[in-house]
């Protein structure tokens, strides 16, 4: 099952970016984490601002996945030529997400790109080996995205 990471409000309609953030970096490797998030501060967590918007959330120290976590990506547009990222799991990222969705269900997860939480969507429904990332991106800054992630 795929599932669609997906806020209205968040980052400029939650995974997109107010500017690129690989708009020079076409060929370099990006850090990509996905990090447990929360709506209040607490103790030991780190407040970040979701890229293109007031919005704040409170990220938990530990990402729970990351670059090394995706085996690939790709571009692609759905029905409404809305331009999407799908990402797809190792085997060992798969099983992290599936945690991650399972225990921090009904909260937000951050999917940080080098430092930058370009969004928070609370997770809704289980995730497994795939995901997809929606936003306010081009289609070219979409494939500048998978580009750095999975350069080598």
């Amino acid at each position: 099952m795929i599932a669609l990471l997906q806020a209205s409000v968040l980052a400029v309609s939650s995974f997109g970016f107010g500017a690129p953030v690989l708009a020079d970096r076409a060929d370099e490797k990006v850090k990509v984490e996905f990090r447990r998030a929360e709506t209040k501060n607490a103790e030991g967590l780190v407040e970040a601002k979701v890229e293109g918007t007031r919005t704040k959330v409170y990220l938990h120290k530990e990402a729970d996945a990351t670059n090394k976590d995706i085996a690939s990506a790709r571009v692609f547009e759905d029905d409404n030529k809305k331009v999407l990222i799908e990402v797809t799991f190792t085997k060992d990222g798969a099983k992290k997400i599936a945690t991650l969705s399972g225990e921090h269900k009904g909260k937000p997860v951050a999917v940080v790109i080098d430092g930058k939480v370009v969004c928070a969507p609370v997770l809704r429904a289980p995730l497994t080996d795939k995901a997809q990332i929606s936003g306010q991106f081009t289609k070219d800054e979409a494939e500048k995205i998978v580009k750095g992630l999975t350069a080598s």
